[in-house]
């Protein structure tokens, strides 16, 4: 299935043990919540954090948190 989904704000459900966010555990795509079935590599910036992850029904994509703005996007 091919979705476009061209850098979209997005609500994520993340994991937050010492910091936040640890790790995203699920998204919220047109009204549907999705699971991260896995986290393929994660990587930071500066400002951002970035999570190539596994998602149910959308398969592989990039998950981009902004420390600023407090706010995710998916790309």
């Amino acid at each position: 299935m091919t979705v476009d989904i061209r850098r979209q704000r997005i609500r994520v459900e993340a994991y937050a043990g010492a910091s936040y966010p640890e790790r995203p555990l699920a998204v919220w795509w047109h009204n549907q919540r999705l699971v991260v079935k896995q986290v393929v590599r994660s990587w930071r910036t500066p400002e951002e954090l970035h999570f190539l992850v596994e998602i149910e029904t959308l398969g592989r994509a990039q998950l981009t948190y902004f420390h600023q703005t407090d706010s995710w996007t998916l790309t």
